[in-house]
């Protein structure tokens, strides 16, 4: 099956937030950020059953080399990106840690 990546307007926000603090400390760290980011998304979209679903029916992929994880879900042939957050950061009521 061939799966459609959809980035939720809230994660695109993130990501270029996260993107911004980057390059504000060093614009190659930025650079990287933005490549393993792509890179996530590559791997969520050739195989979104890959990571296991932790919180109800959401899934989430690490960024590599980051501590950033990228929120999903499946929705039929659908990759659907709700969330690009710090791994550290408070819970999420809605998808969780």
């Amino acid at each position: 099956m061939t799966y459609h990546l959809v980035i939720h307007p809230k994660a695109i926000v993130q990501a270029a937030e996260i993107y911004r603090y980057y390059q504000k400390i060093r614009p190659a760290l930025a650079e990287r950020f933005g490549r393993e980011l792509d890179a996530c998304y590559v791997l969520i979209t050739n195989n979104p059953g890959g990571y296991q679903a932790r919180s109800r029916d959401y899934r989430y992929a690490p960024v590599r080399g980051f501590h950033y994880r990228v929120v999903y879900a499946i929705r039929g042939e659908l990759v659907v990106v709700y969330q690009v957050r710090h791994t550290s950061r408070k819970p999420s009521s809605k998808f969780g840690p």
